[in-house]
């Protein structure tokens, strides 16, 4: 991975978007915490965050489509241009309709971002690095969903929330100075087909009809995102059963799983050269060890098996991650990639905000333990997926 960190447009990139995602995150707890006290009620609060989850759904192919009819270094560099701007605008917004908007835009302009990094990254790295870029992305992503969110509390307790969101304004602006100094990557704008943008996704269609192994894990990530949205709905609720306070259990269980993705991702590159196994069967058993460590979570009584257990499931989560993500950039060629990846992040953030949904009726309408029990349901579909994607032979 040194070796990785030698290539300039890799490493501007990386660096960028450390800088940019630790900014994301000190705004997010700022963010949540200035709605709540600026509106007072937990359920404007509630919505205010499923407000930010739906433009997955409809702007994560929205975003493939662009990535793959303009420059996507270009796109990037406005959309963190847009989010610079757009992340101050919670300081002069005052009513309840205003903050919506504000957060549906930027939720939206994220995941054409997101969209479009994916489809660059490929042209940034050769094809056999793609595996420890997309681990080192996914390292430096953990570190600071733990870093990021300590970070935004110490902020909002010692200053202003105007400097919270001030500094990931300030973060933004740093990302747009470091891909303006990517080099490679370059990619021209595509002619226009003349079909409406919708009908262009028929491509994708046959994309995935024509590789069956492919669309497989995508159907058993699609089956993940149900148990993770389900888990990390019930997450915080259980934590409130362990012996110690509930923000502490919480914030511990959180910065587990976090460390359990950074420890995967460090050493998913050392097992897909040395395991033996294809990659296929490398992500199954990932998702099997991520299923049974988040359904295991739900059993434990106390703070420290239940510490273990989740780190076991975001060991998973790091693997399995990394290894779909390196396999959908490998085996979709580049005109496609930005609208390949833009409907896979629509249909796993629909999964996600479907798990919520129904975990969130669970814990209303019975007891804890039968609510977490049925966010282990669709964990144990997880198991069953994975275990097929071990045992089934490839299909080219």
């Amino acid at each position: 991975m040194r070796a990785l960190f030698k290539n300039r447009d890799f490493l501007l990139l990386w660096a960028g978007q450390a800088v940019s995602g630790l900014g994301t995150w000190i705004s997010f707890v700022g963010l949540n915490l200035y709605v709540y006290e600026l509106f007072g009620s937990g359920k404007v609060l509630g919505t205010f965050m499923v407000v930010r989850l739906l433009p997955a759904v409809f702007f994560g192919p929205v975003g493939g489509w662009l990535a793959d009819r303009f420059p996507r270094r270009s796109l990037m560099i406005a959309c963190d241009a847009g989010r610079a701007v757009l992340i101050l605008g919670f300081l002069y917004a005052k009513s309840l309709p205003a903050f919506f908007a504000l957060g549906l835009l930027l939720s939206a302009i994220d995941k054409v971002f997101a969209a479009a990094q994916g489809a660059l990254l490929p042209s940034l790295v050769a094809k056999d690095e793609l595996l420890e870029a997309n681990s080192a992305s996914k390292m430096m992503q953990s570190v600071i969903t733990v870093l990021g969110p300590a970070a935004g509390g110490l902020l909002v307790a010692a200053f202003a929330y105007e400097i919270v969101f001030l500094l990931d304004s300030l973060s933004f602006l740093v990302s747009v100075v470091s891909i303006c100094l990517i080099a490679g990557g370059r990619q021209a704008a595509s002619q226009a087909s003349g079909e409406a943008p919708w009908a262009e996704f028929r491509a994708v269609r046959d994309f995935f009809a024509q590789r069956l192994s492919l669309l497989f894990l995508t159907l058993i990530r699609v089956i993940d995102a149900l148990g993770s949205g389900a888990f990390n709905t019930a997450l915080p609720i259980f934590a409130k059963s362990l012996t110690v306070s509930r923000g502490a259990a919480y914030g511990w269980l959180v910065g587990a799983w976090a460390l359990g993705e950074f420890t995967g991702a460090f050493v998913v590159n050392p097992l897909a050269r040395k395991a033996g196994v294809s990659r296929e069967k490398l992500f199954g058993a990932a998702v099997v060890l991520m299923a049974l460590g988040m359904g295991l979570t739900f059993r434990c009584e106390s703070v420290g098996p239940a510490l273990l257990a989740i780190f076991i499931g975001g060991v998973g989560d790091g693997v399995s991650n990394v290894l779909f993500n390196t396999v959908l950039m490998q085996e979709t060629p580049d005109a496609l990639r930005g609208k390949v990846l833009g409907t896979v992040i629509a249909v796993v953030y629909s999964m996600v905000a479907v798990g919520m949904t129904l975990a969130g009726f669970a814990l209303d309408a019975f007891p804890l333990q039968a609510a977490t029990d049925a966010a282990v349901v669709f964990i144990v579909l997880g198991v069953l997926a994975g275990s097929a994607a071990f045992f089934r032979r490839r299909t080219p």
